[in-house]
């Protein structure tokens, strides 16, 4: 009897030492994942951030359409100079909520973009700055 409760305690302790071996395992794998090591190669990759935005990108994607390629008019209209004077806050309003500076509803196929959004995710506040800089370039 001795015999047979000894075997069955070396038989849970090696059943505990294999899960704590494969849970440790895991955690290193998951751990050198996220620390930027491939655990195949061996490798390293440096963390990357972000892209900052890119106002010329933004308008293409987003204004051409309607502004033009260079923001000359099109079926919207001119905006090269015609925001160079704005504030950020002027600018914020009329592409987030389609008014002008001077309260004016813009034309009703001028999104607000506030709702909108670009390419589906609401603009960021810097989105927003890259945009207006490069406008305000032209």
């Amino acid at each position: 009897m001795a015999f047979g409760a000894h075997m069955r305690a070396t038989v849970a302790g090696s059943a505990t030492l294999l899960i704590f071996l494969l849970l440790l395992a895991g955690a290193y794998r998951t751990g050198t994942g996220l620390s930027g090591i491939h655990p195949q190669s061996g490798t390293a990759t440096a963390a990357t951030l972000p892209a900052p935005a890119d106002g010329s990108s933004l308008f293409a994607a987003n204004c051409a359409g309607c502004h033009g390629p260079k923001a000359q008019g099109g079926v919207g209209p001119k905006l090269a100079g015609l925001v160079k004077p704005w504030t950020q806050m002027q600018f914020e309003h009329a592409v987030l909520d389609g008014k002008a500076p001077e309260g004016r509803t813009l034309a009703p196929m001028m999104p607000h973009f506030r709702s909108a959004g670009f390419d589906g995710s609401p603009p960021t506040d810097a989105q927003l700055r890259a945009l207006a800089q490069y406008l305000q370039s032209l």
